[in-house]
């Protein structure tokens, strides 16, 4: 019988499944369980890039796993205070930016980790949101924590394979625009020098058993990472995708005024 905190991110990697995610653009509650039943995987809270902190997304987490998906948190940096407040918090997998060597991934385990694995304080505040005994939780906390390390810098680049065999991680994710400016061709996604880098990625982290990981904009985009042996993806937001939907629908609408509007399919439903 699985347990309430069980991570079913891990276990669906471990089987050798995709495990598809979204995130969820501001410190909302709201927005956080909106994105999380929609039936993605995992979520991803990023306090990296954005104005807020741990302090902010308190109840974030907590709902997220209400909602059968996988919490993330990607942290500022490699810092164990981060680290430690955002697993508190109720994060189920935690990314960690600008992964340079194998000698920070090996940091990043540790700091999220508990002993004896780990130096990790105990104190999982989010458990009593959840209705969690911490003598229910501890014992399998460390098994039950992803950790995603991010490659991003001139160094890594040259490292993946080192940072792939360091115990402890289990996914090596790709950061296709800070890759582009490691790659001397800064903005350029698409350049061909990026896109090789990108293309040969799976297969260097996969041949030591971790999974390759990457965050894209669009269907399209993470329809091609799969097919090239991606199995932990992020393919958008609530945000920007509600703008695309919204856009979308109002092109529709304004159809209507020159009678160029498609057809309805048959069955379609009206929701208020």
């Amino acid at each position: 019988m699985s347990k309430p905190f069980e991570n079913k991110v891990k276990k669906l990697l471990a089987a050798g499944g995709t495990a598809w995610g979204s995130a969820t653009m501001g410190p909302t509650p709201l927005a956080a369980k909106l994105t999380a039943t929609t039936g993605v995987d995992w979520v991803w809270i990023d306090t990296e890039h954005s104005s807020y902190g741990s302090e902010s997304i308190e109840l974030l987490p907590p709902l997220i796993r209400q909602s059968g998906s996988m919490p993330m948190v990607r942290i500022a940096g490699l810092d164990p205070s981060l680290m430690k407040k955002a697993l508190d918090v109720g994060a189920q997998a935690v990314m960690i930016p600008q992964i340079d060597n194998a000698e920070q991934a090996r940091l990043a385990v540790q700091y999220a980790k508990y002993p004896p694995l780990g130096t990790r304080g105990i104190s999982p505040m989010w458990t009593f949101y959840n209705d969690i005994e911490w003598s229910d939780y501890l014992p399998h906390a460390n098994d039950e924590t992803l950790i995603v390390v991010q490659v991003e810098s001139p160094s890594a680049v040259e490292q993946v394979e080192e940072i792939a065999q360091v115990e402890g991680v289990d996914v090596v994710l790709a950061g296709p625009m800070d890759l582009s400016a490691a790659l001397g061709h800064i903005g350029e996604i698409g350049h061909p020098d990026v896109q090789k880098f990108l293309a040969e990625f799976p297969a260097r982290v996969t041949r030591f058993g971790k999974t390759a990981g990457i965050a894209l904009g669009s269907y399209e985009a993470a329809a091609k990472a799969w097919r090239q042996g991606y199995r932990y993806i992020n393919f958008g937001n609530l945000y920007f995708d509600g703008v695309n939907g919204i856009k979308a629908n109002l092109a529709k609408l304004k159809a209507l005024e020159t009678g160029t509007e498609p057809a309805a399919a048959s069955g379609e439903a009206f929701t208020a």
